[in-house]
């Protein structure tokens, strides 16, 4: 997605538009694997931008609250994000290697 239609879908939101908001939502906009926070800051610094944990956890949590993003917590894991919000969906979660997939809800049979 452009920074642009980024940019405008936090001001939307009501938050500022900053460079570490705008790389933390494309990595979730690009992301089908729900990553966990330092898997976001990884893949942020891949990107070219400089963010450090801290701010990376504050964003991640920003977005969340603001409707841009939901948390995801599985059980005995860390916390992780993705940015496919405002439909109803369910996660499995493989428990041998973690993996979490969307799954559609379905209505009637």
């Amino acid at each position: 997605m452009p920074t642009r239609e980024i940019s405008e879908r936090l001001r939307g939101a009501g938050l500022r538009v900053t460079t570490p908001r705008i790389s933390v939502l494309e990595v979730l906009d690009a992301s089908r694997d729900h990553p966990r926070v330092d898997q976001v800051i990884e893949r942020v610094r891949a990107g070219g931008v400089s963010i450090s944990t801290q701010a990376a956890y504050d964003v991640c949590e920003a977005l969340h609250r603001a409707g841009l993003a939901r948390r995801i917590e599985p059980a005995g894991g860390p916390a992780r994000y993705e940015s496919r919000v405002g439909d109803n969906h369910h996660h499995v979660v493989c428990r041998s290697c973690g993996a979490i997939a969307d799954v559609d809800c379905a209505i009637g049979e």
